[in-house]
């Protein structure tokens, strides 16, 4: 009941008091006239999917018509207003548009926002693809009077990454580069450009890497020759190898540079150093170029080169001990030699460091019956070496069976 007086209770006074605030919200209102800002508010995307792209027309909406309430010591700017569209719920595929509602904010809660356009757009969401495209100079028409050598570049692709309906029209990354009339050579780091067809540059399409590292030589004399490459060998094998040949892949290249810098090559292009110190076989390397300055080989980055290395053959002579396989217990074996003489032949560095105190000539006893036998010595060698002769290569065996023990003597008792 008390609740019912509270608000029935003195109900005239208070309904004066309500009808008085409706009247001075209302003078208020009236007293703050609607208004027009004549700027505009780029709109801003929020929520934007990832791996997706937003196509933005060739000119992007942007909020005008602006009415608006605000009481009169409220300045109003550009920063005062904010408009965004939120991209969450936009399908992302290529050359699909969808409607989304435009959200204006007033950044000073004193600004009451009556009205504005577009309150509505079309966007486009791509999904984000990546293609290699190769990379193209462009150095346009050099100064009357030079002449322009081979072109050397440190990367002939790039990956581009972008909107696919962006990256569907990258044909090549350009390089753009200016050559002096003084005749300086280039060599120099290069933005690279995604362009299409006509040579027109897409923007929004990153490169990977962004730059091409570009080296031309410029001159008024510039040849091309074409020369042998001449492998640089530094160090010694191990003793008794020797260098038995040479392959080189390319055996030549194209070379290029001004006169007097091609004279320095005296004929030949030398590789880097090559070692062969302790080698005990073939050596085969990848090895660059060592050329002079002002020479460039702009077709090869590197050379493949082969050391065959051998070594002489050698005999050598030795004694080798004879030592029966399968004997039995039961039987006696008697060689006609304790050992045979041997010739070993291969290459010096192989026998050299062959130890053939370990050799031993095996004689196969296990299936002889008592008798004589006419005997095959087996030799074992390692490979790389050879049995050129042995003396005698088979021996006589002579099998016995051991007399057995006669009986125990008896000593007898006299009485």
């Amino acid at each position: 009941m008390r609740i019912v007086r509270f608000i029935f209770g003195n109900w005239a006074l208070k309904g004066g008091a309500l009808l008085l605030a409706v009247i001075l919200y209302v003078g208020m209102i009236a007293l703050q006239s609607t208004q027009q800002w004549p700027g505009k508010v780029a709109i801003q995307g929020v929520n934007q999917p990832a791996n997706s792209f937003l196509v933005k027309p060739d000119t992007m909406p942007t909020v005008g018509s602006i009415r608006y309430i605000a009481p009169g010591d409220v300045r109003v700017a550009a920063e005062s207003f904010s408009a965004t569209i939120d991209l969450k719920d936009v399908k992302v595929a290529a050359g699909d548009s969808t409607s989304v509602k435009v959200q204006l904010i007033a950044e000073d809660p004193r600004i009451q926002i009556i009205d504005y356009q577009p309150q509505q757009v079309r966007v486009t969401l791509d999904p984000i693809e990546a293609k290699t495209v190769p990379v193209r100079v462009d150095h346009g028409q050099p100064p009357a009077g030079l002449s322009l050598g081979p072109e050397s570049l440190s990367v002939t692709e790039v990956k581009a990454v972008g909107a696919s309906t962006l990256i569907a029209r990258v044909v090549r990354a350009e390089a753009v580069i200016h050559i002096d009339a003084s005749g300086l050579d280039v060599n120099d780091d290069v933005v690279l450009v995604p362009v299409d067809a006509n040579g027109n540059s897409i923007e929004n399409v990153q490169l990977s890497p962004p730059t091409v590292h570009i080296r031309i030589q410029i001159g008024s004399q510039l040849r091309t020759q074409t020369v042998p490459v001449a492998p640089i060998i530094r160090g010694s094998p191990v003793a008794g190898y020797y260098i038995a040949s040479i392959d080189v892949n390319p055996p030549v290249v194209s070379v290029s540079g001004e006169a007097d810098a091609l004279a320095a090559l005296k004929g030949a292009a030398e590789t880097q150093p090559i070692s062969i110190a302790g080698a005990t076989g073939d050596v085969t390397v990848k090895v660059a170029l060592n050329l002079p300055s002002g020479v460039e080989a702009p077709d090869v980055a590197t050379v493949t080169v082969v050391v065959h290395l051998t070594s002489p053959a050698t005999t050598r002579t030795v004694t080798i001990g004879l030592v029966p396989d399968g004997a039995r217990s039961d039987r006696v074996y008697t060689f006609s030699t304790p050992s045979i003489t041997l010739t070993l032949g291969g290459a010096t560095a192989a026998l050299n460091a062959f130890d053939t105190s370990t050799l031993v000539g095996i004689i196969s006893v296990g299936n002889l019956d008592p008798g004589t036998h006419t005997v095959k010595v087996t030799i074992t060698v390692p490979p790389g070496i050879k049995i050129v002769a042995a003396s005698p290569d088979q021996i006589t065996v002579t099998v016995t069976i051991p007399p057995s023990p006669g009986p125990s003597p008896t000593s007898s008792i006299i009485p």
